[in-house]
């Protein structure tokens, strides 16, 4: 079940949660571990996407979105944080 009043810390600590099991490669996991630019397969990407929305109830449209807000671990907790304001 989703919880619509998940703080920023538990936003953080799911995200670097995920990354970590998901991609054990990119450990140590730090605020700025690049995501993009080959460090996640495209497959790896779509699955990220999936994760955000089925976990945290978001939708990731083309128009306004910028792939970018996905470049750091610190970049999708923001992203995050944002898009459930």
């Amino acid at each position: 079940m989703l919880d619509n009043v998940t703080a920023a810390p538990d936003i953080e600590a799911e995200i670097y949660g995920y990354i970590t099991k998901r991609f054990p490669a990119l450990a140590p996991v730090t605020p700025d571990t690049p995501l993009l630019d080959g460090a996640i397969d495209s497959l790896g990407f779509l699955e990220l996407i999936m994760f955000l929305g089925e976990r945290f109830g978001i939708s990731m449209e083309d128009d306004g979105f910028d792939f970018q807000e996905l470049g750091t671990p610190a970049s999708l907790v923001n992203f995050v944080s944002r898009a459930r304001t």
